[in-house]
């Protein structure tokens, strides 16, 4: 067992900022566990729907372990 998850898995996500052209900050698995504040990851801009942006925005991240990388966003609904 390497400790690593074979098919797609959900993370709760939360952005940080464009600290570099091109991408976003976004922090994966914001609010579990160890990883309290999340782990900081480079996304591509074109990634995230546009209106998902701006610093504080919070979704669902689907991320792929074959691509090393989100594959689709969910929103968060009001509950």
């Amino acid at each position: 067992m390497s400790g690593q998850f074979d098919t797609p898995s959900k993370f709760p996500a939360k952005v940080l900022a464009s600290l570099r052209p091109g991408f976003l900050t976004v922090f994966i698995g914001y609010g579990q566990g160890l990883a309290d504040g999340g782990i900081p990851y480079e996304v591509p801009i074109d990634d995230i729907p546009f209106d998902l942006r701006l610093p504080n925005s919070e979704f669902t991240a689907i991320i792929d372990p074959a691509n090393s990388g989100i594959i689709d966003i969910e929103r968060n609904t009001p509950e």
